[in-house]
């Protein structure tokens, strides 16, 4: 006999589970159907994805940039690509240096008269051999260039207005580029030199961890693909992640976006 039946616990909360089936079965309606999302390439941050280039500064930017809107399938969208003003280090006494990113946001989608511009964070850029945030760069010029994709589909996604940017966060996953989205979801960096030490907090996009790892399984059960392309571009703890909602995802088929 059993006094407590078992009902198995959900990956994402019920309310997240159910607008993500929202808006993949919205991407799909607008997009063009699986067809259009088996086109999207699994973008992983490899010499293949994005060559080496000798480039600096904007240059070097701009060389990124052009490789995101080719994986995106938007080569041929015009926009403006500007650096935003370099963020300052907030220090505290005279070796502590605590930095928190979330003040201004890491990109921006604009349309300026007939032209549509975009900005990204410098910082995040770096030179060859150099600190930089290549994965951050790329997240963010993907996430406006998805702004430019939805801009063009003349109804809201579900849950409104609201929900855009979590729904642009969810595009980037359905143009490939999820690995680069999930892995700067929250990062918690120590960082020292001679004369500093101190700790870095910063939280990339609008979904949180688990709702991009659940991105990630739905783009991979809706392609029938497995995961395990996956694997080597993700910390442990993410990629376990993602098995659990692949998992989860083939246990309850019917959770899956309606086609």
């Amino acid at each position: 006999m059993r006094l407590w039946p078992w009902r198995e616990r959900r990956f994402v909360d019920a309310e997240d589970e159910a607008w993500q089936a929202e808006t993949w079965a919205w991407f799909l309606r607008h997009f063009g159907g699986l067809d259009d999302l088996r086109r999207s390439p699994l973008v992983a941050p490899t010499r293949g994805f994005f060559p080496p280039s000798e480039a600096t500064g904007h240059e070097r930017a701009e060389h990124v940039f052009e490789h995101v809107k080719r994986h995106a399938r938007m080569s041929d969208w015009h926009c403006r690509l500007e650096p935003q003003a370099e963020k300052p280090e907030t220090r505290v006494g005279e070796f502590w240096a605590l930095k928190f990113d979330e003040r201004d946001p890491d990109g921006t989608f604009s349309v300026q008269g007939n032209e549509v511009v975009i900005t990204y964070d410098p910082g995040a850029v770096g030179d060859p051999g150099a600190v930089g945030d290549p994965a951050q760069l790329v997240a963010t010029l993907a996430h406006e260039l998805c702004h430019y994709r939805l801009r063009t589909i003349h109804e809201l996604p579900p849950g409104g207005e609201a929900m855009e940017e979590p729904a642009t966060d969810l595009a980037t996953v359905y143009f490939g580029f999820g690995l680069f989205g999930a892995t700067c979801a929250f990062e918690f960096k120590q960082h020292g030199d001679t004369f500093s030490q101190g700790w870095q907090w910063r939280r990339l996009g609008y979904l949180p961890p688990r709702a991009w790892c659940y991105g990630l399984a739905m783009f991979f059960a809706l392609r029938d693909e497995p995961i395990d392309g996956a694997k080597p571009f993700l910390r442990p703890a993410l990629f376990s992640d993602l098995k659990d909602a692949a998992a989860y995802l083939r246990r309850r088929p019917e959770r899956r976006a309606l086609t």
